[in-house]
This record gives structure tokens, sequence and C-alpha cells, in this order.
């Protein structure tokens, strides 16, 4: 009998102290804090460099990123005030009639039709630098050009980077959709890594997905799609049937977050 009642209480202390753990161990943090909504940026938004290039139903850390993905995402995180705007005359024109700036040696932009001036931006390579390793904590890799969107591109000369309208454009044909994303909660773990979890949601052509591919389609949001031509696609909706992504960022040296992984739930 006395054995019993010693093995309950060593489970009981055990479960305590394993529920003492997870209590301890894991701090719920504001959504709305500016720590959380900073971090969260890092992530970029559907408009930009591809796309949310973390969601795509498996496990995203640095290396899968492409580089110009990341020098992109590390534009975008720029504060405006290092970025100067600065213009140039049309000096020639190219093989396929469009108006030329020949900017620095090599560098040449589009005008834009009729225009005899070409728009451009300057800042400091040390500036995208930084903005690199706060964002990935790693050092920017070797020099290269990258595009911002579609048809802008940065290239460097010298110790600065110039951005403007390219010669040739970058052309998607990825199908239209229409992606939904919701903060869920974001948490501090005992380990020092801040982890953020939301909602994601992918419809296109009325078809739900849990990523960025047409895989892993969300078989009740698509069936809560067709039974209602009129539903509301509220935060409701979200809660309900979308799929939940949590992105692990984690302390540099200097005691900054940097991001560091993000996953399907």
């Amino acid at each position: 009998m006395k054995k019993n009642v010693v093995f309950v209480i060593a489970v009981i202390i055990v479960v305590g102290v394993l529920l003492l753990a997870v209590f301890i161990g894991e701090k719920t943090l504001d959504l709305e804090s500016e720590q959380i909504t900073n971090l969260y940026s890092y992530l970029g938004d559907v408009n930009r460099c591809g796309g949310l290039n973390q969601y795509t139903g498996e496990e995203v850390t640095y290396d899968a990123l492409s580089n110009e993905t990341k020098l992109c995402m590390s534009f975008y995180k720029l504060n405006a005030e290092v970025i100067q705007k600065e213009s140039a005359d049309v000096t020639t024109t190219n093989d396929s009639d469009i108006s030329i700036c020949e900017v620095g040696e090599g560098i040449r932009f589009a005008a834009e039709d009729g225009e005899d001036v070409c728009s451009y931006q300057v800042f400091a390579k040390d500036e995208l630098v930084n903005s690199y390793k706060t964002i990935y904590g790693e050092d920017m890799p070797l020099d290269e050009s990258f595009y911002i969107n579609g048809n802008q591109a940065c290239y460097l000369e010298g110790d600065s980077y110039y951005c403007g309208d390219a010669e040739t454009f970058v052309v998607s044909l990825a199908p239209e959709a229409t992606i939904y994303r919701l903060l869920q909660k974001a948490v501090e773990k005992m380990n020092g890594d801040i982890v953020i979890y939301d909602y994601y949601l992918r419809i296109s052509d009325n078809t739900c997905y849990s990523s960025n591919s047409s895989e892993g389609e969300i078989s009740s949001c698509t069936e809560a799609l067709e039974d209602n031509d009129n539903i509301e696609i509220d935060s409701t909706f979200v809660q309900e049937h979308a799929a939940v992504y949590e992105h692990i960022f984690k302390k540099d040296s200097d005691g900054n977050y940097y991001w560091y992984s993000s996953n399907l739930k």
C-alpha cells in the first residue's frame, strides 16, 4: 500500500514538474508589439520578391531561399532615409527601340515611354549588408545584381547600388490567387527563440491550399466555398480553415533576433 502511495506521489510530482517547465518555458508575447510587428515583416508580403517564399508546406530555412530573394527582401527593409533619388538623361536607344540612360560605368536604365530622363535610386552597399544581416543573421554573400520587382533591378558599382527600370523584364505566369494571413500567437521559448504562429490560406479558382503551390488542398475550405457562393471570408473563416505555420526567430551574439526557419505546423 505504501509503495502505491509513493508511486502516485512520484507521478504527481513528475507531471507537476513537466507542466511547470512548459509554463515557465514559454512566454506569450504581444502580437501588436513593435518587436513582433518588425520580426513578422521579415517574411515579406505577396507583392514583393516572389511573394511569401516561406509558405511552401515544408520547412524553409536560409539555404532554401535564393540569394536574389534574400537581397530583394533586404532592399525592402532599408530605411527610406538612406536611399537617394536621382535622375539621368536619355543617351541612347537599344535594339528594341527603348530609350536608355547610361549611369556610371556599364549601368543602363530604361526610360518610360515618351520620357527623356530615367529616375533611379542610389544607396550605399553597406546599408544593404546591414539589412541582410538583420533579417537573416548571416553575412551577405558575393555582390550581384538583383530584381526588386518585375521591371526594376539593382546594380552594384563601387560602394553603391543603383536601382531603376531594367532593360529586360521578369514575367511571372503564376495563376491568380488570393492569399489570407492572420497572426495567431507569438511566444518566447525557454531557449530564447521567438516563435510566431500565423494562419495561411491561398484560394485559387475557388480551391483552397495550404501553401504557395497547387498542392496541399484544404478540402473543408473548398467544400465550404462550393456550398455557399456568397460566403464571407473573414477572420473566423480563416481561423477555421487555414493552415497554421510557425516561424522561428533566433538571437544572434548581439542579442538581435533574425529569421531562422518557417514550417507548416
